[in-house]
């Protein structure tokens, strides 16, 4: 089922962004700060919006929990949508600067990228036009990601004379290449989304408010335990 990768996670989706020094927008909109009310993050010349963020999140937890209706669900199967958000953050921040770094090497999605996303079309039957936009998008942006870098990584490698590089190192590279462009152009993300790492690629928690009690602090795992995800209302949790 397409939501294995994401409400199952254990951990980031998205180790592109463990060593970026993303930029952290600050302030409150005004004269001198980087912050702009309703911005996500922009990434070299692309902007992504903080409604964009939430509506992707919203109708895919929809989806989610229509293709699961009738289904006997784990028990640790609920996430805070703020987890989901920073997931898919974390997926559109890398596709836009992938998009941009492919169009550098001239490289364009292969028939590997195109045939995942018709795979995916029969799950999407039940799911009206929304949903299923959502779920092509996070699906599709994780599906992206992996085929440029791929192409990237082995492109660079046979500059450097390795012909014979299997793919998890062409990939490998690739994601090395992205990290450098990012660090090379504007790339600032909205703390709210905790997606800033350390140099030891530990997730930082960026967000402008503060967990107090044992169950908030639940929520700064990077799987949210139980008895955080059991403190949230209920339209604050997918497959609640």
């Amino acid at each position: 089922m397409f939501n294995g990768s994401v409400l199952n996670s254990r951990g980031r989706v998205l180790p592109a962004l463990a060593t970026i020094p993303l930029v952290l927008l600050a302030g409150c909109g005004v004269a001198g700060t980087e912050f702009h009310p309703g911005i996500a993050a922009d990434v070299g010349d692309q902007t992504i919006t903080t409604r964009h963020v939430d509506k992707v999140t919203d109708e895919y937890c929809k989806a989610v929990e229509v293709v699961s209706k009738g289904q006997e669900q784990a028990a640790d199967s609920e996430r805070p949508m703020r987890f989901l958000s920073n997931i898919f953050a974390q997926s559109l921040v890398t596709q836009a600067a992938a998009e941009q770094l492919a169009g550098e090497y001239g490289v364009h999605p292969t028939t590997s990228y195109t045939s995942s996303l018709k795979q995916l079309e029969p799950e999407l039957v039940k799911l009206n036009d929304d949903e299923k936009a959502a779920v092509r998008e996070v699906v599709g942006a994780q599906a992206y990601n992996q085929d440029v870098l791929t192409q990237i990584g082995e492109i660079s490698l046979k500059k450097q004379g390795t012909t014979n590089a299997s793919t998890d190192d062409q990939y490998a590279e690739g994601q090395k290449l992205l990290d450098t462009w990012m660090r090379d152009h504007d790339v600032t993300v909205n703390p709210k989304y905790s997606i800033d790492f350390d140099s030891k690629a530990n997730p930082a928690d960026t967000d402008v408010s503060y967990a107090l009690g044992a169950a908030a602090k639940g929520g700064l795992e990077a799987t949210p335990s139980p008895e955080y995800t059991d403190a949230l209302a209920a339209d604050q949790v997918c497959l609640d």
